[in-house]
């Protein structure tokens, strides 16, 4: 019942927001930390794999866990690629992959070692001439297939025939852990563990033709590590985003008009529409509708103030959806205050 009644209600919402026109946002996404603001250069660099006399217990992990011996070694590098691709298109910051004297190592698995000595990251990001250095100090995954099966009749030349169909599900899981090492100031600006899911199903007649429709576990186990990677770079970096605004662009002539206004990108054209008809309209639905719209239209302008002033005249005319959209301007307001702060670069 409980199923029912969610799936009902968001089949409502689909089609009350396939009633209404939409327009797209490029805008710039703070961080979800804050970096200092003399960092503008990072070099980055893995010291996920473990010494020699350490790999035998990785390797009876990687048999045990069905991730393949030396996957998780080859896989890790993914992680970096991800988040290298990710500041690559920062407004903040610029990356370089470090070069080393020597090897780093670490624990081998989803365990992070202890920090890295002051003097050699200090000697790292003079070599790399960057202010920080970020370090995958942890990469682990685990990798999981199930099969079942299930009987399925047809009727073939007005027969019945029941034949057996196998699923196969690959699901494969990836923790990565991050430092973010300043040395100028001796600090650990992050210090963060996060892991992915990825699943990928197949089918076939035969147990063995359902597995080899399966793609191969590395690449999925590749693709995630990438996924995390730029997910990373999300967190330490401003971004840009594309967020979608739903305007009502259909009913009566000047909504209508409005939209052909939003689509060319003449905002000001839009308003001047739309204000004229909350100003005269006597109907409160239409005169919500109307405000609505503006707060938008001063949105896409970056007139927050004024965004904030027509969603409030919405909700003062019952418009239902302007409550939620009051809400989404305000949260925008602090990301963009969060911005500005992230942005000022010493």
């Amino acid at each position: 019942m409980k199923k029912t009644f969610k799936l009902s209600v968001l089949v409502a919402v689909v089609m009350l927001n396939s009633c209404m026109s939409s327009t797209v946002l490029n805008v710039i996404k703070p961080a979800d930390i804050h970096v200092p603001s003399e960092i503008t250069t990072f070099a980055v660099v893995q010291r996920n794999e473990a010494r020699k006399g350490d790999k035998l217990a990785k390797r009876i992990e990687g048999v045990l866990s069905g991730e393949g011996i030396g996957m998780d070694k080859r896989s890790a590098n993914y992680a970096l690629r991800g988040l290298i691709l990710q500041l690559s298109k920062s407004p903040r910051f610029m990356v370089k992959e470090a070069h080393t004297a020597e090897q780093l190592y670490g624990t081998g698995t989803r365990n992070m070692a202890e920090p890295l000595d002051w003097p050699l990251v200090q000697e790292i990001c003079e070599i790399n001439k960057s202010d920080a250095l970020i370090v995958v100090e942890a990469f682990d995954s685990d990798v999981r297939r199930n099969v079942n099966y299930r009987d399925v009749t047809k009727t073939v030349s007005g027969g019945q025939v029941t034949e057996r169909v196998y699923n196969s599900k690959l699901t494969v899981s990836v923790e990565v852990g991050w430092r973010i090492y300043y040395p100028e100031s001796q600090i650990i600006v992050d210090n963060y563990n996060h892991e992915k899911t990825n699943s990928r199903s197949a089918s076939g007649s035969t147990e063995l033709i359902s597995n080899g429709n399966l793609p191969r576990k590395e690449a999925v186990v590749k693709l995630t590590a990438r996924q995390l990677g730029e997910e990373y770079g999300r967190r330490i970096s401003p971004s840009r985003v594309s967020l979608r605004r739903f305007y009502y662009g259909s009913g009566n002539y000047a909504f209508k008009k409005g939209k052909e206004k939003v689509v060319d990108k003449n905002y000001e054209a839009a308003i001047d529409i739309w204000l004229n008809q909350f100003e005269t309209t006597l109907k409160q639905q239409i005169k919500g509708k109307s405000a609505y719209n503006l707060a938008v239209a001063y949105e896409v302008k970056s007139d927050f103030e004024n965004a904030i002033y027509w969603v409030e005249q919405a909700i003062q005319n019952q418009n239902r959806k302007a409550k939620k959209y009051h809400i989404l301007l305000r949260k925008r307001i602090e990301e963009e205050l969060r911005l500005e702060e992230q942005m000022k670069v010493e």
